[in-house]
């Protein structure tokens, strides 16, 4: 596999900004976390309980998309671990999902579940291959 190049870096007023986004999703999730954790009623947990497979759909979109805002908001940042090119975004976002994830045994208002975190995984991968695909396919 090609190492993963930096990504250009643009400096104009919009990149002052790119963590606008992220930290607004951060912010939404927390608060949906501490609902979940202290029992309380959501609009969106109500929501995604209706659908069939909704809670593992919701994992993946939403680590996906953590994924996705937080790597752009880094200017896709990689590091080198075992020769392997891993994005900075990719990895901080892995370590959030498996941080709430084990956190759910603490809590009795809480599941913790396998499936989750597979379906964060597929969310993170999913994010970071298409990134990737698109970064490559621009650059030729």
């Amino acid at each position: 596999m090609k190492p993963i190049p930096p990504k250009p870096q643009n400096p104009d007023n919009k990149s002052k900004f790119r963590f606008l986004p992220i930290v607004l999703s951060f912010i939404f999730i927390i608060w949906i976390i501490i609902h979940a954790n202290l029992g309380l009623k959501n609009p969106f947990i109500q929501f995604v309980h209706q659908i069939p497979g909704g809670d593992k759909i919701g994992h993946v979109c939403v680590f996906a998309g953590l994924t996705f805002l937080l790597n752009h908001a880094l200017s896709y940042t990689s590091f080198k671990l075992f020769k392997l090119d891993l994005w900075t975004g990719s990895m901080l976002i892995l370590c959030f999902a498996l941080a709430e994830e084990f956190t759910q045994l603490f809590f009795a208002t809480r599941t913790f579940d396998l499936l989750d975190i597979l379906s964060d995984l597929v969310g993170i991968s999913l994010a970071s291959a298409l990134a990737y695909l698109r970064f490559f396919s621009s650059s030729k």
